[in-house]
């Protein structure tokens, strides 16, 4: 099962862009957040590593480091500068990034969305999701870097946008049953009739669970947090975090639900482990052979698995961002 670390960083700097604003533009300023991810460095190491690099960008114009300081260069020459095969998010302003694949495959992200009512009719009777009921629904945007801008992305979501804001989505054609898997279908095959560069589609639709759609297949996530200690040193001291797991799940959608999983099931499945981690010492669980994030996602992959076939991935963060991720399967 190989696990990989994920840690975080950022800087505060100016850049112009001419190729985007013209070459007169003036100097504006970022919050740039970075994440890295590695298959050889373990979460201490690829902290202070990523700090390192990062720091000498911090308060910096960066026209004076790069000829043309955009999202890609700038996430190319951090990547480069780690002097370790890395997966690197660097995101740049709230709503958009890029993802640098360790082999160098790049892809522009945008995050957006709309609210819209919706029911799910083929759910059994009595189930929430068969109500009428709606949702801000949140989308992300992700496409080959090299072969479309941020300007073309947001351009192809704009007609998507004005059909779904505040729609009944069931009155749309194709989307009689809008379970998150057919929004993120629906979506992905209408970018792709008019932005060939498009390489997936994930619809949020809440802050906890999504569906993906790529050329792949489908992707469900589900999240859940909990509270635990878990031994600090040689000492006996404890120290504590606010844990994040996000579950992944690959497959198909079910043909007459729409589903790959109901979002409820999963969260009941994953119940009996809840109640052993949250608000318990992880060193008393039986079975866990390490106290780190890689060794609690382990754990928490051995007991579910056998519930949960589709299971493909899970992240375990220690905090919102930083942690580790465990590959079971398919989960992209």
């Amino acid at each position: 099962m190989p696990t990989t670390h994920l840690a975080t960083s950022g800087f505060e700097a100016a850049r112009r862009l001419g190729q985007v604003d013209g070459p007169t533009s003036r100097p504006h300023g970022h919050s740039f957040f970075v994440t890295a991810e590695s298959a050889t460095l373990d979460l201490a190491a690829l902290r202070q590593r990523l700090g390192e690099v990062c720091a000498p960008l911090d308060y910096r114009d960066l026209n004076s480091l790069l000829p043309e300081p955009d999202d890609l260069a700038l996430a190319t020459g951090i990547a480069d500068r780690l002097r370790s095969p890395v997966r690197l998010t660097l995101r740049s302003a709230p709503e958009r990034g890029i993802e640098l694949e360790a082999d160098g495959r790049a892809q522009r992200w945008l995050s957006t969305g709309f609210e819209a009512a919706h029911q799910l009719p083929n759910v059994a009777p009595g189930h929430q999701c068969g109500r009428l009921h709606g949702h801000g629904f949140g989308v992300r945007l992700v496409a080959d870097a090299g072969a479309c801008t941020d300007a073309e992305l947001a351009a192809a979501w704009q007609p998507l946008f004005g059909q779904l804001q505040h729609r009944y989505l069931n009155d749309l054609p194709g989307l009689a049953n809008p379970t998150s898997e057919v929004l993120s279908d629906w979506l992905w095959h209408r970018l792709a009739d008019t932005l060939p560069a498009i390489r997936a589609v994930e619809v949020f639709e809440t802050a906890t669970a999504g569906s993906r759609r790529d050329a792949d297949g489908y992707t469900i996530w589900k999240e859940q947090r909990f509270e635990a200690a878990r031994p600090f040193d040689a000492e006996g001291r404890y120290t504590g975090h606010s844990y994040l797991v996000r579950l992944y799940l690959a497959g198909s959608p079910d043909a007459n639900s729409g589903w790959l999983r109901d979002f409820a099931e999963v969260k009941a499945l994953f119940a009996p482990l809840y109640r052993q981690l949250d608000h318990h010492a992880l060193d008393t669980l039986p079975g866990i052979a390490a106290h780190d994030c890689a060794g609690i996602a382990e754990w928490i992959a051995t007991q579910l698995r056998p519930e949960l076939p589709e299971l493909a991935q899970i992240d375990l963060f220690e905090n919102e961002h930083e942690g580790a991720r465990l590959r079971l399967g398919a989960a992209r």
